[in-house]
C-alpha cells in the first residue's frame, strides 16, 4: 500500500468496499446482506471525504482534525482512523454513518505529538499510528479506541509505516536518517535499522508478504521481510527533484505505482520483471494512490489546494475528471471488498440419478457472485458460473459437499493485504459444508 510525506508530500493507500459480515452459513435462513458501495476516502488538510468509486461524485466532509495526514480502513470496513498531525489525535469515523467518533488524544504519549500515517492489522484488532515527532510508532485498541505503549522507532523523522500479512511485523521508513525500522509487533520491539536509499518514504509490502517496497529519491528500494536484509532496488527514473510520495501494490501483487510529487507523475513497476514503464502524466502534484480491490483503477490524492483527487484507468494510463475535494488533498484510502455469504440447498436423488445443488440463496457482500466452486466429496468437483449444478452419485452413502463462492472483484475465503488497509476482506463466510445421504 502506500506511505506518506508530511506536510506536502503524503499518502495513505488501500483497496475496495466493505461491510461487517457474520460467520459462515451452511443451511437455513437466507442471510439478509445489503450491498455496500466502494468509497474512497481523501483527506483534505482538516476534514476526510468520501468518493463514490462508481459516479466518482464526492460526498459530504467529514470533519476529523488539524492537518489530517494519514488514513486507514479497517477490515470490515466499518471504521476509519484518521490521523490529525496538528491536532495530536487520532479520529475515528463511522463508515456507515460517515460521522467522527470522540477525537483519541496522542499526547499522553509523548510531548508535541504529531500522529502521521496509519496501518491497521489484518485481523482488525490494533492500529498502529506513526508519532512522527516522538518517533514513535502508538498502538490503538480499536475495539475501545485505548492507547497502548509507544514503540520508539530509533529513526529520525518517521512517517509512514506498513504491516506484513500476518500481522506479525511493522515496517516504519524514517525520513531523515535514510533508514527503515522493522517492529516486532507481537513484542512491541523495534529491531536493527535497515539503510536503504536517500529520504524513503512510502512502503508497501506485496501480498504475499516477502518483500517490502521503500519509495524514495530516485528509485524502490526492496526489503527481504524474512532477512530484513536489502535487495537490489529499481530505479524508477526519478531524481533529486522528484523524491517519491507513496506507492501502492496491485492486489495480485504484479504491478506497483509509485506518485511521484514533483514531476507530476505515477511510475507503473512490473514487479514481475522490474521493469519500469512509462510514467502516466498527472496534472498536479501526485501525494497520495490507491487502488481498487478489482486493480482497474487507481485514485489519486494531488496536493494543491483546492485539493483534487482523479481516477486513473491503469490499463491506459488515462486520468478521469478531477475531483474537487477542497482543503489540501494529501492521502486516499479506499474501502476493502467483503467476502460473499456461501449458502446452498440440497434436492437429493439415489444412486445413478442427478442430486441437484442451488447456491440460489448465497449472498453477495460489496460485489455479485461469478464462481461457484463445489466439491462433492466422492472425489469429483466443478466450477460453475451459475448457482445451480447437479452431481451424479454411483453409490449410496454420507458426503460431505462443499461451497466455495468468489466475488466479480475475486474476493472468497482468502485476505489480500499490501500493508496499511486490507483490499479483499476474504473469510470464512464465503464457504459452506453439509453432508449428503445418498440412498439406495
Amino acid at each position: 500500500m502506500t506511505s506518506n510525506r508530511a506536510r506536502g508530500v503524503a499518502a495513505v493507500v488501500a483497496l475496495g468496499a466493505a461491510i461487517a459480515i457474520g460467520p459462515a452459513v451452511g443451511a437455513g435462513a437466507r442471510p439478509q446482506v445489503a450491498l455496500r458501495p466502494t468509497i474512497a476516502y481523501a483527506t483534505n488538510g482538516g476534514q476526510v471525504v468520501p468518493i463514490d468509486t462508481a459516479t466518482n461524485k464526492p460526498g459530504l466532509p467529514i470533519t476529523s482534525g488539524l492537518n489530517t495526514q494519514g488514513i486507514a480502513i479497517t477490515p470490515d470496513g466499518s471504521t476509519i482512523y484518521a490521523a490529525n498531525s496538528f491536532s495530536g489525535t487520532v479520529t475515528p469515523i463511522d463508515t456507515a454513518t460517515n460521522t467522527a467518533g470522540t477525537p483519541i488524544d496522542l499526547t499522553g504519549s509523548g510531548p508535541a505529538s504529531g500522529p502521521d500515517g496509519v496501518a491497521i492489522t489484518p485481523d482488525g484488532k490494533t492500529a498502529y499510528v506513526v508519532d512522527e515527532k516522538n518517533a514513535t510508532v502508538v498502538p490503538i485498541d480499536t475495539a475501545t479506541n485505548t492507547l497502548g505503549t509507544p514503540i520508539p522507532t530509533g529513526g529520525d523523522s518517521p512517517r509512514e509505516i506498513a504491516i506484513t500479512p500476518d500481522g506479525k511485523t511493522a515496517y516504519v521508513p524514517n525520513y531523515l536518517d535514510d533508514s527503515v525500522t522493522p517492529i516486532d509487533l507481537a513484542t512491541g520491539t523495534a529491531g536493527p535499522k535497515i539503510h536503504v536509499g536517500a529520504e524513503p518514504v512510502g512502503i508497501a509490502i506485496a501480498p504475499n508478504g516477502r518483500r517490502a517496497y521503500v519509495v524514495g529519491i530516485a528509485e524502490v528500494d526492496i526489503i527481504d521481510t524474512a532477512t530484513n536484509t536489502l535487495k537490489p532496488g529499481i530505479l524508477d527514473g526519478g531524481d533529486e527533484n522528484s523524491p517519491g510520495a507513496s506507492i501502492a501494490i496491485t492486489p495480485d501483487g504484479s504491478m506497483a505505482y509509485v506518485a511521484r510529487f514533483y514531476d507530476n507523475s505515477i511510475v507503473p513497476i512490473n514487479l514481475v520483471t522490474r521493469a519500469v514503464g512509462t510514467p502516466f502524466p498527472t496534472r498536479h502534484l501526485p501525494t497520495g494512490i490507491a487502488i481498487t480491490p478489482d486493480g482497474k483503477t487507481a485514485y489519486v490524492a494531488f496536493g494543491v489546494n483546492p485539493g483534487k483527487v482523479s481516477p486513473i484507468d491503469l490499463a491506459t494510463g488515462v486520468t478521469g475528471k478531477l475531483i474537487k475535494v477542497n482543503g489540501f488533498a494529501d492521502s486516499i484510502a479506499i474501502t476493502p471488498d467483503q467476502a460473499p455469504i456461501a449458502h446452498f440447498t440440497v434436492d437429493r436423488a439415489g444412486p445413478g440419478d442427478p442430486t441437484a445443488f442451488d447456491a440460489s440463496t448465497s449472498a453477495a457482500v460489496t460485489s455479485p457472485i461469478v464462481s461457484y466452486h463445489w466439491t462433492f466429496g466422492d472425489g469429483a468437483s466443478a466450477t460453475t458460473t451459475t448457482p445451480t449444478t447437479t452431481h451424479t452419485y454411483a453409490a449410496p452413502g454420507n458426503y460431505r459437499v462443499v461451497l466455495v463462492v468468489t466475488d466479480a472483484v475475486g474476493t472468497s475465503t482468502k485476505q489480500v493485504f499490501t500493508g496499511q488497509t486490507v483490499t479483499h476482506n476474504g473469510g470464512p463466510s464465503a464457504r459452506a459444508a453439509r453432508r449428503v445421504s445418498i440412498f439406495g
